[in-house]
């Protein structure tokens, strides 16, 4: 209760609101995810009818097909149907593929904005996916970590696509700082693309605790962790990819921001980082 107190706490800042209202409408998923997110709730919906959904939209099909044989989820083999997929992993875990598969297509930059800059956005967040899977965890809780990490950056997507002018302030400003890119985010514009997109996949009805993650995952402090839980793989998955990016061959991160070094003690999981980091480094072969 005392999380989802703070999510809405955070949710409700007049800064997201203020930042997330002035776009005036909000981007639409398709008809194809509304049916499938009914379907879904429905308990009366089988493996065949999700799958026959998701079939009607050729691209979503593609897509969720490529998600579900990506390497963080694991699967022993290949799945090459939709009905397969489903089996595999669940109707709730192909939904959220579906939204993941829908929002890298919606939300597609602003043509002042290059393409390679989302392009970038999804590479990474597919990189923090597979460290995320690699690390211990909650068995019980790991599909729904990885599709938080997976869509852990959306709200970079949301500022590239439907607000061009502040996504490019924002470029100049943390590379003149020197600071980090949410950090200038949050000097800019009093909020972070962190707390945007948990703000957009909450009406877009992505489970609460997938949203917690995402709003916190460069603040994974602002509540209290219950050990190593979805919030703590997040914020650990997104610092060792950019960390490795950043230092490749180095055996432990040889810059960490203070801040940082003060989180992953809070959290517990300093002494592990560079066994952390070696499983991070491992996924990526």
């Amino acid at each position: 209760i005392e999380r989802l107190c703070s999510l809405q706490d955070v949710l409700s800042k007049p800064e997201i609101r203020r930042v997330v209202g002035s776009i005036g409408e909000l981007p639409s998923l398709s008809t194809t995810y509304t049916c499938l997110t009914q379907a879904v709730s429905d308990p009366d919906s089988c493996i065949n009818e999700i799958a026959g959904i998701i079939e009607e939209d050729v691209a979503m099909s593609a897509k969720v097909l490529q998600l579900a044989n990506s390497a963080f989820f694991g699967l022993a083999q290949k799945v090459t149907t939709l009905s397969n997929a489903v089996s595999y992993l669940g109707m709730q875990t192909i939904k959220n593929l579906a939204l993941a598969s829908e929002a890298f297509r919606v939300l597609r930059p602003h043509s002042r904005i290059p393409l390679s800059v989302c392009e970038s956005i999804e590479k990474h967040a597919h990189r923090v996916a597979v460290i995320a899977s690699a690390l211990p965890m909650d068995k019980r809780n790991r599909d729904v970590t990885v599709i938080a990490a997976l869509l852990h950056d959306i709200g970079k997507l949301f500022l590239a696509s439907s607000m061009p002018d502040q996504f490019y302030s924002v470029f100049l400003h943390f590379r003149e700082r020197g600071c980090r890119p949410f950090e200038a985010e949050e000097e800019l514009l009093g909020t972070s693309h962190a707390e945007i997109g948990a703000y957009l996949l909450g009406l877009w009805g992505i489970p609460s605790l997938t949203v917690e993650a995402i709003a916190h995952h460069h603040h994974p402090t602002r509540i209290s962790n219950s050990g190593f839980d979805c919030t703590a793989v997040v914020y650990l998955a997104d610092l060792l990819d950019h960390e490795l990016e950043a230092h490749p061959l180095d055996s432990i991160g040889a810059e960490m921001e203070e801040s940082d070094r003060a989180n992953l003690e809070a959290l517990g999981v300093l002494p592990k980082f560079a066994e952390f980091r070696e499983l991070a480094l491992q996924s990526r072969n």
